[in-house]
């Protein structure tokens, strides 16, 4: 059962988004936290998803406390004649709370959009070296290097001109 959250002036989380309908959290609303990724609901944009995190990929769920329902009872304590349990606490991994730093959509296209301007660059990069060469050999006459044997290029230019 996941508790709704009131929003107030000083809420950390106010003027924040929706993860579903993206509207800004106000004093006064009821925000549902999910529990896998910390993405933040209204409570009824929470049911009106099916009880489940909006996000893609998140598979966070869990039903709303309702506010007339009982509160749960406290475990009953312990005898003190009992030694200390010195064992850890076991935790489920499925519950552990997690942080919204998954690589997303967004992420993947920037990391191939930049990988497509390196190459472009380093193809255009290529493109004005030749281009350079070439009007300093040819066009110019400067020798800056010697000729490459069996150079493709000249025989190509001295059948153009």
């Amino acid at each position: 059962m996941l508790s709704p959250v009131t929003i107030t002036k000083q809420s950390p989380f106010l003027g924040e988004e929706c993860a579903l309908c993206k509207n800004p959290f106000a004093p006064g609303d009821e925000v549902i936290v999910c529990p896998d990724d910390g993405s933040r609901h209204h409570t009824h944009c929470w049911r009106a998803n099916g009880n489940k995190c909006a996000a893609y990929g998140c598979r966070g769920r869990g039903e709303i406390e309702s506010p007339d329902a009982p509160a749960p009872e406290p475990p009953p304590p312990q005898p003190e004649s009992q030694p200390p349990n010195n064992q850890q606490p076991v935790t489920n991994p499925t519950r552990i709370q997690r942080t919204a730093r998954r690589f997303g959509c967004g992420q993947g296209c920037l990391l191939v959009a930049i990988a497509i301007a390196i190459i472009f660059f380093s193809i255009g990069c290529f493109g004005l070296w030749a281009i350079a060469d070439y009007i300093m050999l040819e066009v110019l006459g400067w020798q800056y290097r010697v000729p490459e044997a069996g150079a493709f290029l000249p025989q190509i230019v001295l059948l153009l001109i």
